[in-house]
């Protein structure tokens, strides 16, 4: 049964039955110093076992993508402004203001940026300047 606990669990069961021994110790004849020695302990360990379970619990195991996510923001004023966000994977543009938001789908820049690659901007090979003698 305890080899399927975590650690964590394991060392607050041990400290509780620490804990338990020290309280029933001084009516089997521990003296109060004894006594105050095994609370002190068991002190410790109860201490040490709830920073280890608060240090485990401090974040998820996983985390989650982020569903929505601002890419970038812009003032055009003011009282206005711009931000490009995706959300799922797709890009939109944002017009906002005081009183007012406008949301539109982006356009796709990729098909874009291929077009301009594949339009004449290839790399050439090295070449002479003219009136250099070799």
């Amino acid at each position: 049964m305890l080899a399927s606990l975590s650690p964590q669990k394991r060392l607050l069961i041990a400290s509780g039955l620490i804990l338990g021994l020290a309280v029933v110790a001084p009516l089997g004849g521990l003296s109060s110093s004894g006594a105050a020695r095994w609370l002190l302990g068991a002190g410790v360990l109860v201490g040490l076992g709830a920073w280890l379970w608060s240090r485990g619990a401090a974040g998820p195991r996983f985390t989650l993508p982020e569903r929505l996510r601002v890419v970038s923001r812009a003032g055009l004023s003011q009282r206005c402004g711009l931000a490009l966000v995706e959300m799922d994977g797709r890009s939109f543009l944002v017009a906002f203001g005081d009183s007012f938001a406008e949301i539109h789908p982006a356009p796709a820049l990729r098909p874009a940026l291929a077009q301009a690659r594949g339009s004449g901007l290839r790399r050439r090979g090295p070449q002479r300047l003219r009136g250099a003698v070799r």
